[in-house]
């Protein structure tokens, strides 16, 4: 009697090789490769080709949970500490047995950390360094791929743990975002993670500029005149006057004036 027949229904399950064989029944891990943070729970499934199996079962070396239904069991492990572990799921088809492995790829990351050396002074030469800790399973040490960008730098991108740049700072780039990204590569997965500051650069003040609505003045008119300046934190004015002048500051004194200016003035 054909297999495939004998089990009815089920008969569609069944998957037929060149010449009408049924092709030999397996079992398979979902995802083939589990990644999962260290201490945190993992949750994988084992399937079989076929439903006419005596024992569908998981192997490891730890506390698992699971639940199984027809063609497929699950295993749960609510606390992964293992750095290396093999997972094993059989399946026994009558005299028959097909085994499925895979290994656990189990990994630490750190969100990136974003270092500014010293006050950043425009026009002053400084360093941006962004570093991240990663730990993996053994053997191989942690691939990983840092960029920094943003905040008016050149992007800059570094195999490893840690990536700098060094740039002289400008006023413009005051108040601007420097962002590291970070890739950990686990296979032929990836975890992202990032980060950003601010920038906060300090500048003595530049481009003063006093200017007045009008130039030209007769005697007795008010004398408006205004001054502005940049830099960080904002400049504080200071006007020189002629003595025994009275005068008014407005708009937190960007603006003096004289009302009833004289000749002298």
């Amino acid at each position: 009697m054909d297999p495939c027949q004998s089990w009815g229904v089920l008969a569609l399950l069944c998957l037929l090789v060149p010449g009408g064989h049924p092709s030999p029944c397996q079992v398979s891990i979902s995802p083939k490769e589990p990644t999962v943070e260290f201490g945190t729970s993992l949750l994988l499934n084992c399937t079989s080709s076929c439903h006419n199996y005596s024992q569908l079962s998981w192997e490891v070396s730890v506390t698992k949970m699971g639940a199984q239904g027809p063609g497929w069991v699950s295993l749960g492990i609510p606390n992964v500490t293992d750095w290396s572990l093999e997972l094993q799921c059989f399946g026994s088809f009558g005299k028959e047995r097909d085994i499925a492995t895979t290994t656990l790829h189990v990994y630490r990351f750190s969100p990136p950390q974003i270092y500014l050396e010293g006050d950043v002074v425009a026009g002053k030469e400084t360093r941006v360094t962004c570093n991240v800790s990663a730990q993996v399973s053994p053997p191989d040490p942690p691939n990983l791929q840092l960029t920094l960008r943003g905040g008016g730098l050149p992007p800059s991108t570094h195999r490893g743990p840690s990536v700098g740049l060094g740039f002289t700072a400008q006023p413009e780039q005051h108040g601007r975002e420097v962002t590291c990204e970070a890739v950990l590569w686990l296979g032929r997965r990836t975890v992202n993670a990032s980060t950003a500051v601010t920038l906060w650069v300090w500048a003595a003040p530049y481009d003063v500029r006093v200017w007045a609505p009008r130039t030209v003045f007769t005697a007795g008119d008010n004398l408006t005149v205004m001054c502005q300046a940049e830099g960080n934190p904002l400049p504080r004015l200071r006007w020189e006057l002629p003595t025994n002048t009275s005068w008014e500051l407005q708009d937190d004194g960007t603006t003096v004036t004289i009302p009833s200016a004289e000749r002298a003035h």
